[in-house]
């Protein structure tokens, strides 16, 4: 895990100095790059919260990661479409 938090470290102060992040895509292979992520999703009250699929955090699995890399590594990944729904406030004004 220490790789991965070195990588998030990097990319935080590369853009904390407006440079760009080079050879992003190579680290979508990165199982622990998953592993961080779910470690500081699944513990947000809205994390079992279905969103626009019924799939909620407590469902991910090693299983699952380790498809997703293989399916992003095939190039055969299909990005899910969502629709924009826009929250109304208290203030009169809309949350998205």
């Amino acid at each position: 895990m220490q790789e991965t938090r070195a990588y998030l470290e990097l990319i935080h102060e590369r853009g904390k100095k407006g440079l760009p992040v080079e050879r992003v895509y190579r680290q979508l292979f990165n199982r622990n790059l998953y592993l961080t992520a779910y470690g500081k999703i699944y513990c947000n009250a809205g994390a079992m919260t279905p969103g626009i699929t019924d799939e909620t955090a407590d469902g991910m699995s090693l299983e699952k990661i380790d498809a997703i890399i293989k399916v992003i590594r095939d190039e055969r990944y299909q990005w899910t479409p969502v629709k924009r729904v826009y929250i109304p406030k208290q203030n009169g004004k809309k949350r998205h």
